[in-house]
């Protein structure tokens, strides 16, 4: 073909800009993905369906293509493959494939946390419901798969019976069968988006994660970001040396992360993190917020390639908005439009097509759509999410409302 062949894993929409980058840098590029017609299909050269968690699969395929280059910058497990891949064929890559085992596995995280001195709940690990000692777990407790995608499978349980099915649940979604339960932290949860450079680590953003109820047993799932974390300014330094922690500990070198924590009143805990670019709207928001370009920065990281620090504070208060379905066949949302042409909301995105089929569970793989709001002030924000919320709708193939509102 006279181009170097690029191999991602994983067709989500994230992709389609990652897909649209390797192609300004030349390469023919081939999308790895196990559905008939991902988001990011029509943007590749080349479609092969097939699992990205497959890693013998995914090494045949790069071993048929002669590829140069195997590369996923917004899913965890995909990461992982494609380290594996990249060390059986002498392709670049940003970490090890131990490493990336390390960054998928929960438990082997926070074992490896606590030895760096990053600050995180207590924890067990569980393979069978009957095996766990129930007087070790302090209630409340969050109940997760050790190694899944997306908040698929994770609760929080306020009693021994509620905990048990949770388990069962996460044993089942896990990959090697696994439950981890952690201590519940209460507290605002943040996203911390970092940079690990050659030798050292850097913050690029903090945002709050705005949480919403939603059932009993729900799963811990957030509606929506403000940029930046809405905690006190003393706490920047803890940020930057738990940053600093947890590249040292994990062998990051140039290569964006992220981790999630929970603040209370001056104490951060956090909860996991991940060697890559966030899902959803963190591109956007990275880019447009702190002009950092992540997915750019994640290209260059897997090709031993300089990462560009230019990046800066927030000059506004922004907030992301995310938009989920009760149970439906979707069919298009309203209002959306009519609000961005008035300026209340600065951007907006449509995640499901008509005639997909929505389930009701809190996950990101359920959002239908969001969009981004920005202020001067907390107040100003407010008030433009609040009209927001009081004028978009979910209508689903019957023209019911099906849009499930924040509470």
């Amino acid at each position: 073909m006279g181009k170097p062949v690029a191999i991602v894993l994983g067709g989500t929409s994230p992709h389609v800009l990652l897909v649209n980058k390797l192609h300004e840098r030349g390469y023919y590029v081939i999308l790895v993905d196990y559905l008939q017609n991902p988001p990011a299909k029509t943007a590749a050269d080349e479609h092969i369906q097939a699992s990205t968690l497959d890693k013998e699969r995914v090494l045949e395929i790069a071993r048929e293509k002669h590829a140069d280059l195997v590369i996923s910058t917004c899913i965890d497990q995909a990461n992982s493959v494609c380290c594996y891949v990249a060390e059986k064929l002498n392709l670049p890559h940003p970490y090890s494939y131990e490493t990336s085992l390390y960054v998928t596995n929960k438990g082997l995280m926070k074992e490896r946390m606590k030895k760096y001195d990053v600050p995180s709940s207590p924890f067990i690990l569980t393979k069978s419901v009957s095996g766990i000692d129930w007087e070790a777990v302090s209630f409340p407790c969050v109940v997760k798969p050790v190694d899944c995608n997306s908040s698929k499978g994770v609760h929080r349980a306020d009693s021994v019976e509620e905990a048990k099915p949770f388990v069962e649940e996460a044993i089942r979604l896990s990959q090697t069968d696994e439950a981890i339960i952690e201590d519940f932290c209460p507290g605002d949860e943040i996203q911390v988006d970092c940079v690990a450079l050659d030798s050292d680590a850097d913050v690029v953003m903090t945002r709050s994660k705005v949480k919403m109820q939603w059932g009993e047993g729900a799963v811990l799932n957030s509606v929506g970001s403000v940029v930046p974390a809405q905690i006190p300014e003393k706490l920047n330094p803890e940020l930057k040396r738990i940053a600093q922690n947890i590249a040292k500990g994990f062998g990051l070198r140039n290569t964006p992360f992220f981790y999630q924590a929970i603040v209370t009143d001056d104490k951060v805990n956090v909860l996991e993190f991940a060697p890559r670019v966030g899902g959803g709207l963190s591109y956007y928001m990275i880019k447009n917020f702190v002009g950092f370009d992540a997915v750019e920065a994640a290209v260059n990281s897997f090709l031993g390639l300089p990462i560009n620090r230019n990046y800066y504070l927030p000059e506004k208060i922004y907030r992301t908005c995310l938009l989920y379905a009760k149970p439906c066949t979707f069919d298009h949302i309203e209002g959306m439009e009519e609000l961005k042409a008035k300026g209340i909301i600065k951007e907006l995105f449509i995640t499901k097509a008509k005639g997909d089929v929505i389930d009701g569970d809190m996950r990101s793989s359920n959002r239908v759509g969001s969009c981004v709001v920005e202020g001067n002030d907390i107040e100003e924000l407010q008030e433009r999410v609040s009209q927001f919320y009081s004028h978009v709708k979910v209508i689903d193939i019957h023209g019911n409302n099906m849009v499930i509102l924040p509470n």
